[in-house]
């Protein structure tokens, strides 16, 4: 915008004596306003001369994209002056519903006079103002005239409305008698009948209420819906079998297809297949407290398990010529511990000629501890020489393993050459065992050890 300064030239018509007498009143020059766009920043910049302190001065007006103004005042007989102005406008933000403004202002003169002005103005969603707050701050320079003012002001009435400015905010409080004034520690709401609360605090209170009950709210439904989903995922599991599938088979127990049907002992019995081929990848029977299920495949070729209640579960699993157990057993305890729970873990080899037993106790490896049998040419000759002596030939002398150590354990001599030979198929056993071992705690993922 600017200003454009003109005077008409005009003539002023005299006659004397008849004649016409034309006087023309000179032309004063004018003083424009000057108006630049930096399309780069987008800053306007308008420059115009004036007069100040009866001497020609240079006054800058500049806007920014973000809303803020600077004005510049350069000569005149007297120091630069800078003031700078910044209004925000948030939309919807006032406590009344209405938009919050704030006007910010910054002013420098005489390169240490400095005064600070912040005005806040609160409005309803109908725009009318409701309330208003300033700070204000003023500092000489030098220290000695110094000095700042808080001021608010409530609008009380409807028919007496606050003005959009800040200056009679600075007015003695007292001199109100239709809105509420307080500047610095005076105010005037002894006047009021409501004198200890303005609808700016109410309105505060009142969204502060409403916060905490929406959170309050918003935490009971959170509680409702954990608890609704924690619901839902027990009812979930109740359906599902307790040994991990996804460990014991590499499947997502979700991608399989789930037929639940009722035995004549009232036993609900759930079938597990695979939706692409229909083979059968697992079973679950319910009766009461009784629970039982079956894995087919995967790390085993079959996984049984049978719980009772929350109690430990017993745990076999058959795997070519193998058979591995977990399962408690009760052992006396010690001090006041008269018994207590044991986990034991047994693997056990048998091909129909040889056999292994391996044994973990309460530990998650099986140790070497176990027996092999070799058919002896020898004691069976005997037996057939001698049927009275049969006992004390036995078709398959057992030779035991303790920590991969083998030791002879007979009651008569086996020929060397059998020895040997249960030496050596007791460590090719003992090694197979444990590339074939399943850390069945660890499958059963409700129940850890």
């Amino acid at each position: 915008m600017g200003l454009t300064v003109s005077l008409n030239l005009f003539k002023s018509f005299l006659c004397r004596n008849g004649k016409k007498i034309v006087k023309e009143v000179p032309q004063v020059s004018q003083r424009m306003t000057r108006t630049m766009t930096d399309p780069s920043s987008g800053i306007v910049r308008m420059e115009r001369e004036i007069n100040r302190n009866g001497q020609d001065a240079l006054a800058i007006l500049e806007k920014f994209p973000d809303g803020k103004t600077k004005m510049t005042i350069k000569g005149g007989g007297d120091n630069d002056m800078w003031r700078t102005k910044t209004i925000t406008r948030e939309p919807g933000a006032s406590v009344f519903g209405g938009d919050k403004i704030t006007v910010e202002k910054d002013c420098t003169k005489y390169w240490c006079f400095r005064e600070n002005i912040n005005l806040t103005k609160e409005y309803n969603p109908q725009g009318v103002l409701e309330h208003k707050e300033l700070s204000l701050s003023h500092s000489s320079g030098n220290g000695l005239r110094d000095y700042s003012h808080r001021a608010v002001q409530d609008k009380v009435y409807n028919e007496y409305l606050l003005s959009s400015g800040y200056k009679d905010m600075l007015t003695k409080p007292e001199n109100n008698r239709y809105i509420k004034h307080s500047l610095d520690k005076n105010d005037n709401y002894y006047q009021f009948a409501d004198k200890d609360s303005t609808a700016y605090t109410r309105a505060i209170q009142a969204k502060e209420q409403a916060a905490i009950d929406a959170a309050k709210k918003a935490e009971a439904e959170a509680i409702a819906a954990k608890e609704a989903a924690e619901k839902a995922a027990a009812e979930l599991r109740a359906k599902q079998p307790r040994i991990n599938i996804s460990k014991a088979l590499n499947k997502d127990i979700n991608d399989l297809t789930v037929k639940e049907i009722k035995l004549a002992d009232g036993t609900i019995e759930r079938i597990f297949t695979d939706p692409d081929t229909g083979k059968v990848l697992a079973k679950t029977q319910d009766l009461g407290i009784l629970h039982k299920e079956w894995i087919y495949g995967g790390k085993a070729d079959m996984i049984y398990m049978k719980q009772v209640g929350d109690g430990k579960p017993y745990i076999i699993a058959k795997k070519g010529n193998y058979t591995q157990l977990d399962y408690v057993v009760k052992q006396p305890g010690y001090g006041s511990d008269k018994v207590r729970d044991v986990t034991q873990r047994v693997q056990y080899y048998n091909d129909g000629q040889n056999g292994l037993a391996r044994y973990a106790g309460s530990g998650t490896t099986c140790s070497a501890k176990g027996y092999v049998t070799v058919y002896d040419k020898t004691a069976a000759q005997s037996r057939a020489d001698f049927p009275a002596l049969a006992d004390s030939y036995p078709d398959y002398p057992k030779f035991r393993v303790w920590q991969d150590r083998i030791v002879y354990n007979s009651y008569f001599d086996a020929q060397p050459n059998s020895v040997l030979e249960a030496q050596k198929l007791l460590k090719e056993l003992n090694a197979d065992s444990k590339r074939n071992f399943i850390n069945l705690s660890d499958l059963y993922s409700s129940y850890k050890v």
